[in-house]
């Protein structure tokens, strides 16, 4: 099952199922992105055999892709976490809308799947995704950020976690979200219908099939 945004009519594909994560064809998108003039933002050097979330968004017309995300599962001593490892965007007006509506796709499909996450966090080799933990921040309920976007007032629950994670150079804490209607404002930042497409279904070692798991906390690792 895919979706395609609203206005643009890109189609957006979230890859959980291991399977379909080995079958991405990450040549062929990486020369798409590439040729589109896309900066590599880390993803040509980072494990891409270590991705335990990744969203594709393909243009319907040309069926290029546009945009890729990369996402790692991880956990402290406490709690699992995701960090965007990594995200590469054919350049234009509207990358940054993009980008922004990819994260809160993976981001409400997971929550859907598999529970509630502590955190979204962004290493501090790739700064780059800050302004979208900035944006969701501020159009999320009950969501704190770390290092805070603006003033100097630090809630001391998050830095805490923050420590905890130690990699990152920032984080949404998502903990005091309630899942009903986080999961209301992330579906309204991406503007999205479900489409379905039967031969996608029907073979999940394909490119664009994710395996529905059943409502539990987020696991760590791999699955499939």
């Amino acid at each position: 099952m895919d979706h395609i945004l609203g206005e643009s009519k890109i189609k957006l594909t979230f890859l959980q199922d291991r399977r379909a994560l080995a079958a991405i064809q990450w040549p062929r998108i990486l020369d798409d992105l590439s040729d589109a003039g896309a900066p590599p933002n880390r993803l040509l050097w980072c494990d891409l055999d270590g991705l335990t979330h990744v969203v594709l968004a393909q243009d319907p017309e040309t069926e290029e892709f546009v945009g890729v995300l990369g996402i790692t599962e991880r956990t402290t001593t406490r709690e699992p976490y995701l960090t965007i490892e990594a995200a590469m965007l054919r350049p234009g007006s509207g990358s940054a809308t993009l980008l922004r509506a990819m994260v809160a796709h993976v981001l409400a499909r997971i929550i859907s799947m598999d529970g509630r996450p502590a955190a979204l966090a962004v290493p501090r080799a790739d700064r780059s995704t800050e302004p979208v933990l900035r944006d969701l921040d501020q159009t999320t309920t009950a969501t704190v950020l770390h290092p805070p976007a603006r003033g100097n007032i630090i809630a001391l629950r998050t830095a805490e976690l923050a420590r905890r994670i130690g990699t990152a150079s920032m984080i949404l804490d998502l903990r005091a979200a309630s899942e009903v209607p986080l999961l209301r404002d992330l579906k309204r930042l991406h503007r999205s219908r479900k489409e379905t497409i039967p031969h996608i279904m029907k073979t999940p070692a394909r490119i664009g099939d994710a395996t529905h798991h059943p409502r539990t906390a987020i696991r760590t690792g791999r699955n499939g």
